[in-house]
C-alpha cells in the first residue's frame, strides 16, 4: 500500500546549490575606505553575493591587526606590526606572506583553500599588498589592501 504523501529523491543539482550557499553565504556590502556599511537612500544595508562577501572577508582580515580587537577570535587578522619591524623589506614581505596566508586559510567557513602570487608596492607612508585567493568551489579573487606604516 502506498503512503499518503509521495516520496522522491532530491536532485543532485539542488544538493550542490545548497552546499555552495553554505560556503558562500551572502552578506552586507562594506565600504572599506569609509569604514561603514553600504546603504540605500532609506538607510537599509545593501547585500552582495556570497562571493562578494568572501572577497570582503579576505580584505578585512588583511586590514585587521591580530589580537588587537577583543571582538575577534585569535584567528582573525594578521601580524602586521611584527612584519613591519622585520629587518629589511624582503624579510617584511616574507613575514606578510606567512601571516596573511595563515589568516586567510583559517577561514571559519572553509571557503579559502589557497593563497599565492603576492605583490608588494611600498609607498612613503603605506604598503599595498595584493594576493590571489582561491576558494573551495574553484572561484578565485585578487585581493588588495593598503596598510599604513
Amino acid at each position: 500500500m502506498a503512503g499518503l504523501f509521495p516520496v522522491f529523491d532530491v536532485p543532485a543539482t539542488l544538493a550542490e546549490d545548497v552546499e555552495r550557499q553554505e560556503k558562500y553565504a551572502p552578506g552586507p556590502n562594506w565600504d572599506v575606505e569609509a569604514g561603514d556599511f553600504v546603504t540605500d537612500g532609506t538607510g537599509q544595508a545593501l547585500y552582495g553575493s556570497g562571493y562578494d562577501a568572501w572577497v570582503l572577508w579576505c580584505t578585512k582580515v588583511i586590514l585587521t591587526q591580530r589580537w588587537a580587537h577583543l571582538g575577534y577570535s585569535a584567528d582573525m587578522g594578521i601580524e602586521a606590526e611584527q612584519a613591519f619591524q622585520a629587518p629589511g623589506r624582503a624579510a617584511a614581505e616574507s613575514s606578510f606572506e606567512r601571516t596573511i596566508t595563515e589568516a586567510l586559510l583559517a577561514d571559519p567557513m572553509g571557503r579559502t583553500v589557497q593563497v599565492r602570487d603576492f605583490s608588494f608596492q611600498w609607498e612613503a607612508d603605506s604598503l599595498w599588498i595584493t594576493c590571489k585567493v582561491f576558494g573551495a568551489d574553484g572561484n578565485s579573487a585578487n585581493v588588495s589592501a593598503r596598510l599604513g606604516l
